[in-house]
Parts: C-alpha cells; sequence; structure tokens
C-alpha cells in the first residue's frame, strides 16, 4: 500500500473512532492535514474498499473501517507506543493487586477491563458501565454479542492462558476472538508474571471501533507495573 492511501485509511480509523459515524472524504479533507481534495480523497478510498480495507453501508455516502483495516494500523503502531502515566500500585497481595489493575485499567480505558490468576482461578472484571456508554449499545444485536462473550469468560476464562504467552500482549479483531467469533468487538490481552511465580493476565474488551494505541500502551504500562511488584 503506497503512503497516501495508508495516511487517508489512518485518518478514517481516528475519525471513526472518534465518531461511530461512517468517515466521508469531506470529513477528512476538512479535518486532517492530507494535502487532498475531496475528490481524491474519495477516489483513494473508493480504491481503499475494493482492497477490503473499508466497508460502505448502503445507506451511507461514508464508510468506516473493516477488521482487515485495524489489523494493518495495529501493525504499524508496533514501533509507536505512546506513554501513559499511570500511579504506581503499592505492594500486595496478587489478589488484590490484580482487583486495582483491573478497575485502573477500566477506569483509563473507558472500556471493560479483566484480570485473573491462572493458579488461583480467580478472575476480576470492571467497567462494565463503560461500554453501555458507547453509541453501539443502541443496537440489540451488539447488546446480545457482548451478553454472550461475557458469558464465555465466566465459562472459559482459562482458555484466554493458552491464547498469551507471560510478557506478551495480543490484539484480537472481531472473528480472530480465542473464546467467540464476533462480528464487532476486539479483545486486547496481555499475559504477565506476577509474585511467587503465578501467571496471571490482563485485558480489555471493547468495541471494535477503540483507541489501539492508547489501550495498548496502558495495557503494556500495567504489566511492566505487575512484574515490578514481584
Amino acid at each position: 500500500m503506497d503512503s497516501r492511501k495508508q495516511k487517508i485509511l489512518e485518518a478514517v480509523i481516528r475519525e471513526h473512532v472518534k465518531n461511530p459515524k461512517p468517515v466521508s472524504s469531506k470529513i477528512l479533507a476538512q479535518k486532517y492535514k492530507l494535502g487532498l481534495s475531496s475528490a481524491t480523497i474519495r477516489n483513494e478510498m473508493k480504491e481503499l474498499e475494493k482492497r477490503g480495507y473499508l466497508f460502505k453501508p448502503h445507506t451511507s455516502a461514508g464508510r468506516v473501517p473493516t477488521e482487515k483495516a485495524y489489523r494493518l494500523f495495529i501493525k504499524s503502531l508496533e514501533e509507536k507506543e505512546i506513554k501513559v502515566p499511570v500511579r504506581k500500585v503499592i505492594r500486595k497481595p496478587s489478589e488484590e493487586i490484580f482487583k486495582e489493575m483491573t478497575k485502573i485499567l477500566a477506569e483509563m480505558s473507558g472500556g471493560l477491563a479483566f484480570g485473573g490468576i491462572k493458579e488461583l482461578r480467580t478472575f476480576y472484571q470492571s467497567g462494565l458501565s463503560n461500554l453501555l456508554k458507547e453509541p453501539e449499545f443502541e443496537d440489540k444485536d451488539y447488546f446480545s454479542e457482548m451478553i454472550k462473550m461475557m458469558e464465555e469468560f465466566d465459562k472459559h476464562f482459562e482458555e484466554l492462558f493458552k491464547a498469551v504467552s507471560q510478557n506478551e500482549t495480543k490484539v484480537f479483531i472481531g472473528r480472530e476472538n480465542p473464546l467467540r467469533r464476533t462480528k464487532r468487538l476486539t479483545l486486547i490481552i496481555s499475559g504477565c508474571r506476577i509474585p511467587k511465580q503465578k501467571h496471571g493476565l490482563i485485558g480489555l474488551l471493547g468495541p471494535m471501533r477503540m483507541r489501539y494505541d492508547y489501550n495498548i500502551s496502558l495495557i503494556n504500562k500495567l504489566r511492566e507495573l505487575l512484574k515490578d511488584n514481584d
């Protein structure tokens, strides 16, 4: 993909994260310094649609990113981790640390955060009310998909430990989800080593339309703090 298309695709993603409505070429020309006319941007967006990176709802003049687009965007973030200020956690027993980390992750991300310890078979979650504020959840199908995913967490949380190793962060977009195939949800999970050599895991569940750069950096920072408590 040439640099012009890549810049346009990134602009579409960033705009869609801010506003769930389909993104038009006019909005991109007005708000982003692309140095291109609305007509040129529209033609490039058509090409990106043909390649499977954008989708055009039939009732809209704009377009939205696809799973393929988000995956490319996440790949571009690998060397661009941003600084996230997170308060240090006082040394505590493993269970209390994970409870607090889950709460911090939910507060700072605005998503549904979860954490757990494999050996203790403990599972914590926080932030469901955050998700209910998202415009996507006005859609009954979307809400149903989220509820079913949460049920999978309760039943098969230990399966997530197989999906990620310690000191590793992975992003599962839509149908990539290791617990349940979804159309519009993203799962970010990170494995971590905690005191007494236990295997812990923290993660985030939210709409596919999320701030990947911030959320990935946030989870990585929290994982480092957990390591420091070892």
